[in-house]
């Protein structure tokens, strides 16, 4: 058939049309949108592989390893490259080395293409037997296994990790970053179809190890708490207990204990309730030791002299339509006698010379209501409501420890201004960061602190604990030869929004030698059983405490002293 001449203008125009077309589209895609289609191809043909590189250790002050790594491999597959010939007699050959069946190792080879990893965590003696088999698209990564060689010692302080090497609690995942480093990056290249290529994995991106710790604590206090605060617990029928010790002046934890303990590297052995930090994550009311610091208020505010006499008559006071209850039937008292009774009224009536707002700030000073800082996660923050919430009754009852919560540690901060002359310091559980040839790479540098009590009546305060420890309800912890300081408190715990009988906490709080504090000292019992009173729960056990820490300080009793 001949074309007439207009039919084939027609056809070449729409030829040309269709040819500029398909060029304008070309220079689209190649020029206009180079980029978006080459992260695209890439995207299909590429894989990113990562693999971790070796953990950092953790360490107490004093060398011990509580956190460590052992070498492991490894096996990987990309069934993709594996030539379907030979499937079967790869499988039966890597299946003793993998510790599955020859069955089951196939199966999982012929329903995948891509990258896997066809067991973790073999002893790297298998190496030399899976590179032994020259079969391409099987081959081995080193990696490690974290271990935990002194099992639940400071074992809710450590922290644990998973299967992938990522910390999930404690240290452990606070310092993840720091600890695991950074991952080396291999490439994986694929085919149109998505299938590997013969190409092997090339490493895109080298790794960063991870940088090591060392803690604070001291492996030797650590592991006297634990001991004393077990002894206790399983005495009294406790549901657990927590403690601190710490250095007043510089924020150092040289113990952090929390009961019941877990080991880190059996967790599948214990409850999960009994994976949490006590002494970082439980907040409960504090009882009678919260009422130094109702005496630390009203003395920096001026409304408390030092030489005067408290009236504690009656055997209680009326606040409003509530009556509450005193220890004994007292008169009129000097502040140490006060104290040492832990008098309700006492404490009640110097409460109430505060003005509420007053009040608050001077609490909030010590840090109650908000975290410590220290480098855990799930710290508490404790309870301190805003004064304009409170009751007619509240400052009755933040007097006596109640309507406000504390962790151990936040308590133990607050007492270590007491010690060191007034100043709120920051804790901190780690002392140093090390490379992995053990070098410091980040110093411990202790800060100063705030000044939130006046020097003279931290020096006044340091005197009353002692003196509630020689004579009063804490002369449980008393040590014939040394000065030690510190209240007890025995609090009823709030449960579903009231106060439920036989559900108590007993704390100790305190510090020692009580002239010249070297340690500040926190213990608190959840529900004891048989036996509530912090004077005969608490005070002995801080006793018992006490006397073991007195040869690590290298303390020497003071020489014709024995009250």
């Amino acid at each position: 058939m001949i074309l007439s001449p207009s039919r084939f203008r027609l056809v070449v125009v729409a030829l040309v049309a269709w040819t500029l077309i398909a060029w304008l589209r070309l220079a689209q895609v190649q020029v206009l949108q180079h980029e978006r289609w080459h992260r695209e191809a890439t995207r299909q043909q590429e894989r990113s592989v990562p693999v971790n590189q070796p953990r950092g250790d953790i360490r107490t002050r004093d060398g011990r390893l509580l956190a460590g790594s052992v070498q492991r491999v490894s096996v990987y597959a990309i069934p993709g490259q594996i030539p379907a010939a030979r499937v079967q007699a790869v499988a039966e050959s890597l299946s003793p080395l993998v510790g599955l069946s020859a069955e089951e190792t196939r199966n999982r080879l012929a329903g995948r293409n891509a990258f896997f990893y066809l067991g973790r965590d073999f002893d790297p003696e298998i190496a030399r037997a899976v590179i032994g088999l020259h079969v391409r698209g099987v081959g081995i990564h080193s990696n490690e296994r974290r271990v935990y060689p002194h099992g639940p010692l400071a074992g809710p302080v450590v922290g644990w990790v998973n299967a992938d090497g990522e910390g999930q609690a404690g240290i452990e995942r606070a310092y993840q970053n720091t600890l695991a480093g950074s991952p080396a990056v291999y490439r994986e290249f694929r085919d149109g179809r998505r299938m590997p290529t013969a190409l092997e994995l090339r490493q895109e991106k080298a790794g960063r190890q991870g940088m090591s710790l060392v803690l604070t604590l001291d492996s030797r206090i650590q592991q006297l708490v634990e001991e004393e605060l077990l002894r206790t617990t399983v005495a009294v029928g406790a549901a657990g207990a927590a403690g601190v010790v710490m250095d007043p002046y510089t924020g150092e934890v040289l113990a952090l204990v929390s009961l019941p303990a877990y080991d880190p590297g059996a967790l599948g052995l214990v409850p999960p309730e009994w994976r949490r930090n006590r002494a970082v994550e439980d907040a409960v009311e504090p009882g009678s030791s919260f009422k130094p610091f109702i005496l630390a208020a009203a003395l920096s505010e001026g409304v408390l002299s030092p030489a005067e006499l408290i009236d504690c008559s009656g055997g209680g006071i009326q606040v409003g339509n509530t009556f509450f209850r005193d220890n004994g039937r007292y008169g009129a008292l000097p502040l140490h006698e006060m104290l040492a009774k832990s008098s309700n009224v006492g404490a009640i009536r110097i409460a109430h010379r505060l003005n509420p707002d007053v009040m608050e700030a001077a609490l909030r000073r010590f840090g109650f209501g908000s975290r410590t800082g220290i480098e855990m996660p799930a710290e508490a923050s404790g309870i301190l409501r805003s004064q304009r919430h409170w009751s007619q009754l509240s400052r009755a009852g933040i007097a006596l420890g109640q309507e406000v919560s504390t962790s151990a540690l936040q308590m133990a901060r607050a007492y270590a201004a007491i010690a060191n002359g007034g100043r709120l310091i920051t804790p901190t559980l780690v002392r140093e960061t090390r490379s992995r040839s053990g070098e410091v790479a980040v110093p411990f540098r202790p800060q100063k602190g705030e000044q939130v009590l006046p020097p003279d009546a931290a020096a006044l305060l340091r005197e009353l604990l002692e003196f509630a420890v020689t004579k009063g309800t804490g002369k449980g912890a008393h040590l014939a030869g040394y000065r030690v300081a510190g209240k007890t408190g025995t609090a009823q715990r709030a449960m579903a929004g009231g106060y439920a009988g036989g559900h108590h906490a007993a704390w100790f709080a305190g510090f020692l030698p009580a002239h010249r504090p070297q340690v500040v000292l926190v213990l608190y019992i959840d529900q004891p059983s048989t036996a509530y009173w912090a004077s005969e729960v608490a005070a002995p056990t801080a006793g018992r405490i006490a006397a073991g820490l007195l040869p690590m300080l290298g303390l020497l009793p003071i020489e014709g002293f024995t009250t």
